[in-house]
């Protein structure tokens, strides 16, 4: 299972893409502190949530990216085009600039020879390096209540398609480009606006469309945050000068599975029946898979991994990590699949969940079954 969960991981921060039609209108800075800010991206899906948090207090952004992704998405914010997969010579509109900034954050990369080219570049002209990873970093999920001091996976070597390790790579680039000057947030499973992923495209939409769903009778534990909870703790983290590695999973308290879609259908004002089905049924007789094929949902008792959803955000709490209300993300997070604020990354493979005949067959089985 475990094997998939790292490729849904993956898959679930970085698919999810900004609205294409309207751009983000800035309002009127209140903050006193004015930073540079220069962010590598920022135009996807957790970027523009980053970017958000920063000029609703005041500071100076410049985007870099190629300009292709969303470019209409912040009309009024500096822009410097270049291009990451060009190695070096993609920064060399940057390179010629001799702007000092205050902090560059680096939005979500995956392969250590960009961030590598980044600090390269940066490490004379960035006096604090912001890097977007992952709690993919850590070596295995046996251990319940994971913190920022738990082993990371082993490896020296880029591996292509081995995103657990090369975001490892990622942050050792940072590490040792910008020792004592470096804040590195490893976000668990995003959520909220422009997210493509399945809690709103599958998870939501099939509370507020469906007259009836399936579900698991379990409250396991399941954990996920909003993008925008991320994009402030960030700001926060700048302002104050905050160093270090950081969990960023929520909620702040825990959320059982159960718990997750109860809510949401609450939040959702939806007359959506769900039939709580017995979890040997789902798993044992019609064959179900946890977690792709039940998205969310990791029947700990039976999994080798049960810390997987029992991550410890204590440390970024402390340090000022602030959640959103789960009822407004739920309602943001179906708004933006409702308006289809985002876009697939192209070659997109995962499929999660089920099809609608197919639940028709298993509650259909379910009934027959208890009848």
């Amino acid at each position: 299972m475990h094997i998939n969960r790292r490729k849904f991981l993956k898959d679930l921060s970085v698919a999810g893409a900004a609205t294409l039609s309207f751009p983000f209108i800035i309002p009127n800075p209140i903050s006193a502190v004015k930073l540079n800010v220069l962010v590598l991206g920022g135009t996807n899906f957790l970027g523009p949530a980053i970017v958000k948090s920063l000029v609703e207090e005041g500071h100076h952004v410049t985007l870099f990216n190629r300009g292709i992704t969303n470019p209409n998405l912040f009309p009024t914010l500096s822009k410097i085009k270049g291009d990451r997969e060009k190695g070096l010579s993609g920064y060399q509109n940057l390179e010629n600039g001799e702007e000092i900034w205050d902090v560059v954050i680096d939005v979500w990369p995956q392969n250590p020879n960009f961030v590598q080219n980044a600090v390269t570049i940066l490490r004379g002209r960035a006096k604090h390096y912001v890097f977007v990873s992952s709690i993919a970093v850590y070596s295995n999920y046996g251990t319940i209540g994971l913190n920022e001091n738990t082993a990371r996976r082993k490896g020296d070597q880029y591996e292509e398609g081995n995103y657990n390790l090369n975001k490892v790579l990622c942050e050792k680039a940072v590490e040792k480009a910008f020792p004592d000057r470096f804040t590195i947030v490893r976000p668990g499973a995003i959520v909220g606006d422009r997210d493509s992923g399945p809690f709103g495209i599958y998870v939501l939409n099939r509370i507020k469309n469906r007259k009836e769903i399936l579900a698991p009778d379990s409250n396991d534990p399941v954990q996920l945050i909003d993008a925008q909870d991320i994009g402030n703790f960030i700001t926060q983290c700048i302002e104050k000068k905050v160093r270090g590695h950081f969990n960023l999973v929520g909620p702040a308290s825990r959320l059982g599975y159960k718990d997750m879609l109860i809510q949401a259908k609450k939040a959702l004002k939806s007359k959506v029946r769900i039939l709580w089905m017995d979890p040997k049924f789902l798993v044992e007789e019609v064959k179900l898979e946890p977690f792709m094929e039940i998205p969310f949902w990791i029947p700990i008792a039976f999994d080798p991994e049960p810390g997987f959803y029992q991550i410890s955000n204590k440390k970024a709490i402390d340090d000022g990590l602030v959640f959103t209300d789960y009822d407004k993300t739920v309602k943001t997070s179906y708004l933006s699949f409702k308006e289809k604020r985002f876009i697939e990354e192209e070659g997109y493979d995962v499929v999660f969940g089920i099809s609608e005949e197919r639940e028709n067959e298993i509650i259909a089985r379910w009934k027959e079954k208890n009848k």
